[in-house]
């Protein structure tokens, strides 16, 4: 038995990959997370996307130019709720500045870098496990239908095209007609008005929640759910364990250990704060509906995304995974139902008569979401404490790869990629 202790605080997609690339490391691993079970949080009911070629952060000068239009409509795919915080004004300030092209560009290159390695680790975990954990995760690989309304934006969207098929991404422009021969589904109604679409055969889907699961199941990591972080005991320059406490707060003891791994997303800056640490994350919340698929015909295959309204679409199954919507709204958890009716909406309309809407699912969850788009990975102020997280809406499509690195980098080894580990401000 390995003598590497590493407790890992956050049993979400990031976290539960996390645990599963340290036992094959040979980590003996302790899986600490304040809800019942794994993937209850941001990993529970997300958009279900595997987009490994669309990693593009949400911090760009397109998005900077449509802010004001964004936050004066009330049905915004992007909405903003000023709070007098100044950790959230310090974190909007990164924002603006991380807006930059040539920010941007480096940080989507960065982003590609991570995007395939997770593909490829994903890929070898599934390969190395039981089939059955792959049809229980409802992983496959039905490709990436993005549909865009307007023919004006075709100019900005070869350009980046062309610059992330120099970086390894194979892509390409298909017509209206083109949307609808890949995607059968979207011929009912044409879909709406289609100018164009850009298709991406290799792209995938999972069920994160079931994915997040098998994989803390298949790591062999003692699990301790229901439990939340109290704070740390620091000696000697190095965090020696982690204080424990219940739901209702009363301690619960401590985990002591070689290692401690923070993977809990937007749950991380708090746990830090008292150690004199800020990491700049924010919640951003985001919205999904599952609904039954009662027409196999008339619901999509591929998975699709709606450009114009910042909306994806997969199927899990016998399921339809819809998502969408981007709150900066602090740690507010509540879903707002009119979200739910403009998911279901949008639904029916781009593909009509495929889902049984009595029988929704709605669901809002907190995605941590660092200012650039980059995730915190690496090692914090103390030599054995690591942060993996910020992952923002790429959670999911990250979260094989960010193990994978920070797996290396706890095992002595350098990390599989050339990627900047987080440096803390001093």
């Amino acid at each position: 038995m390995s003598t590497r202790h590493a407790c890992l605080v956050g049993a979400g997609i990031v976290g539960c990959c996390t645990a599963y690339a340290l036992a094959r490391e040979g980590w003996r691993v302790t899986l600490v997370d304040a809800k019942s079970s794994p993937a209850q949080g941001a990993s529970h009911a997300n958009g279900a996307q595997l987009s490994y070629s669309y990693v593009e952060p949400l911090a760009s000068p397109a998005t900077l130019a449509a802010l004001p239009s964004y936050l004066l409509s009330p049905d915004s795919p992007l909405r903003w709720r000023p709070r007098a915080e100044w950790a959230h004004l310090r974190w909007l300030a990164a924002f603006v500045w991380a807006c930059r092209g040539s920010q941007v560009q480096g940080t989507t290159k960065a982003l590609l870098a991570l995007s395939f390695l997770s593909r490829d680790v994903l890929q070898a975990w599934l390969q190395e496990q039981p089939p059955e954990l792959r049809l229980a995760s409802q992983h496959g690989q039905p490709g990436k239908l993005v549909v865009y309304r307007s023919a004006a934006s075709r100019a900005a969207v070869e350009r980046q095209l062309a610059w992330q098929g120099a970086l390894g991404c194979v892509q390409r422009i298909v017509k209206a007609d083109e949307c609808r021969e890949l995607e059968p589904a979207l011929a009912a109604t044409g879909g709406g008005a289609i100018a164009f679409g850009v298709w991406t055969a290799s792209e995938e889907v999972v069920d994160a929640a079931a994915l997040a699961n098998a994989l803390a199941v298949a790591s062999g990591a003692t699990l301790l759910m229901d439990r939340q972080v109290s704070g740390f005991d620091v000696q000697g320059g190095a965090v020696k364990a982690v204080r424990l406490a219940n739901a209702e707060g009363q301690a619960e003891g401590e985990i002591a250990a070689d290692h401690v791994v923070l993977a809990a997303g937007p749950e991380v800056a708090g746990l830090l704060r008292p150690l004199g640490l800020a990491l700049p994350i924010e919640p951003i919340k985001g919205y999904s509906v599952t609904l039954p698929i009662v027409n196999a015909a008339a619901a999509p295959v591929a998975s699709v995304t709606d450009s114009a309204r910042k909306l994806v679409y997969a199927r899990l199954g016998s399921q339809l995974r819809v998502a969408g919507f981007a709150e900066l709204s602090g740690p507010d958890r509540s879903v707002n139902a009119a979200r739910i009716e403009a998911l279901c909406a949008a639904t029916q309309e781009t593909f009509p008569n495929a889902c049984d809407f009595s029988d929704r699912r709605p669901w809002a969850g907190l995605r941590p979401a660092t200012p650039s788009g980059r995730p915190l990975l690496g090692r914090l102020r103390w030599p054995n404490l690591w942060v993996n997280a910020g992952h923002g809406a790429l959670g999911l499509t990250l979260a094989a790869g960010s193990a994978a690195v920070l797996a290396s980098l706890m095992s002595g080894r350098p990390a599989p990629i050339d990627t900047e580990p987080y440096r803390p401000p001093p």
